[in-house]
């Protein structure tokens, strides 16, 4: 077997962190000449761990090694048309359709594992395992050795409310899950979907409706339940010919949307927020949640809960999110006139900034930003202390300009992340490459 190229292929997906945890729980008192900073630096002691790991523990240790990555209780909430698919149908029969090891799907990129768990008569849940395979399309044969990741992933049914979550933190992972629950199973699974409403988009002047109702969700929808947020980042889709070229972040660090006037720049001129990350206070327990809408036309929901262990918590919260955006989806915006309300508050400050004021607040900005990037070759980045105080420096000033409306790329602050490791600063949790897949993004009807 080639385990060499197993772990390479596991080294591509997981983060630094985690790659230097692996080394350091294999090869007890492992210590790496300087501080590693890219995966590169510790890539050979990495690929060493094949003459450690036995052939019959590869599976579990790729399992283990991408589930790290794996951030807070992820979901995507589907609804399901009937349930005439479960009608007459015994416990045992349940299980002898619900319990099964390893089918082909997709076809021959994954197998497909699932175990039956009924502990509660008005919910059914899946417990699932997916193995994806690089060169089965070649070979037309699943081994071990073009295994590429083993994804685990829960599905729970609720009966009463015919809706189906989907607990996966990779939208291209849970559209497979979707996909097989569909197709194989036949579950006559549907999507959630933001969508417009005619007779409340023509209220809302230049602002987009995806905007304006996400707006609701969070300031009045959530608010009502007991869920105060602050926006801590958003990102913006503004346009452009390929997907990722017309999406801009927007740092606001957990102020209120109205600081950043980048922020109420793009929500006056239209753009559509496609995903954002708020840091939220409920029942006296602060935390985070992650917002994401997926799919080619950025209309599906994803969201995480992050920043805390409290798993009662966790499922309270995202019990009340679900509710919300359920009702988001069929009914639109909630609260016109709040919603309106802050929509003219943002328009007015976008209307009336101060350009004297803002001209300098970046000029001098980009001066020290480019101070300090000339002082990057006398300083350490082997000092923990340096590191943080030059990540810090580097996120105020990315909070600074992006407040004021800076809305170009800063190659200067780029050598300031780069210098402290940092390869990309994204709220996107995927667990992984969409590229890395064969299947569409297409989404279930």
């Amino acid at each position: 077997m080639n385990k060499k190229g197993v772990l390479s292929r596991v080294l591509e997906r997981i983060p630094l962190p985690d790659a230097i945890d692996i080394i350091y729980d294999r090869i007890p008192g492992w210590t790496p000449a300087k501080k590693p900073r890219r995966k590169a630096d510790v890539k050979d002691q990495f690929l060493s761990l094949d003459t450690i790991i036995p052939d019959e523990e590869i599976e579990d240790f790729v399992q283990m090694a991408v589930m790290k990555r794996s951030v807070g209780l992820p979901v995507y909430t589907y609804k399901i048309s009937n349930l005439d698919f479960l009608n007459d149908v015994t416990d045992e029969k349940l299980s002898e359709i619900y319990n099964f090891v390893d089918q082909p799907f997709n076809p021959n990129f994954y197998t497909v594992s699932c175990n039956l768990d009924v502990n509660d008569e008005t919910k059914l849940t899946l417990n699932i395992r997916i193995k994806e395979y690089t060169s089965s399309w070649k070979t037309l044969v699943n081994n071990a050795e073009s295994l590429s990741a083993v994804f685990t992933s829960n599905v729970k049914l609720d009966k009463a409310k015919k809706v189906v979550s989907v607990y996966s933190g990779n939208h291209q992972v849970q559209d497979v899950i979707v996909r097989y629950l569909s197709t194989v199973l036949k579950w006559p699974l549907n999507s959630y979907r933001v969508k417009e409403f005619t007779n409340q988009t023509f209220q809302l002047g230049n602002a987009s409706f995806k905007t304006a109702v996400l707006l609701d969700l969070i300031y009045n929808r959530l608010q009502n339940k007991g869920v105060s947020s602050t926006f801590k980042e958003l990102k913006f889709f503004i346009g452009g010919k390929r997907k990722k070229d017309g999406v801009r972040d927007v740092a606001i660090g957990g102020k209120d949307l109205l600081y950043s006037q980048l922020a109420c720049e793009y929500i006056t001129l239209g753009s559509d927020i496609i995903s954002f990350k708020v840091d939220v206070e409920f029942a006296g327990q602060e935390f985070s949640t992650i917002f994401q809408l997926k799919g080619p036309n950025n209309d599906i929901l994803k969201l995480v809960i992050v920043d805390t262990d409290d798993d009662t918590l966790k499922k309270s919260v995202m019990d009340i999110i679900q509710a919300e955006y359920i009702d988001m989806c069929n009914t639109g915006i909630m609260n016109m006139p709040e919603t309106m309300k802050l929509l003219e508050s943002i328009f007015n400050k976008f209307q009336q900034k101060d350009k004297l004021l803002t001209e300098v607040i970046e000029e001098e900005s980009i001066n020290s930003i480019g101070i300090i990037v000339s002082l990057l070759d006398k300083l350490s980045d082997q000092d923990e202390e340096v590191i943080l105080l030059v990540k810090k420096f580097a996120n105020c000033h990315r909070t600074i300009l992006d407040t004021i409306g800076y809305d170009e790329k800063n190659d200067e602050l780029q050598k300031l992340f780069d210098f402290v490791g940092i390869e990309s600063e994204s709220i996107d949790e995927d667990s992984f490459n969409p590229n890395d897949l064969q299947n569409s993004d297409q989404e279930i009807e």
